[in-house]
């Protein structure tokens, strides 16, 4: 599981923070490589928060109205960028 390209950098879409630490990052699926909607990512606390249902991981369709290719994936920042975690459908 990858993303491709590697954004460099992420800003809520919720709250507007930077996101240094992990976030949800909705991405179109192309065979396990997944072409990230910077514009659209949600830190960890609002996607676990505000996002969706109180206490868990927003749905994609939460945070985007989604194609059929389209994904959430779950990343961590990393010394690279960000790495994927976890993938929604």
């Amino acid at each position: 599981m990858s993303l491709d390209p590697v954004p460099e950098s992420l800003t809520c879409s919720n709250c507007g923070a930077d996101i240094d630490d992990a976030g949800y990052l909705p991405a179109t699926d192309h065979d396990g490589v997944y072409r990230p909607r910077s514009d659209d990512s949600v830190c960890g606390a609002c996607g676990f928060n505000e996002v969706g249902m109180t206490g868990c991981a927003p749905a994609v369709d939460e945070v985007i109205d989604p194609g059929p290719a389209d994904v959430l994936v779950y990343v961590e920042r990393t010394d690279d960028g960000f790495d994927v975690v976890s993938v929604k459908r």
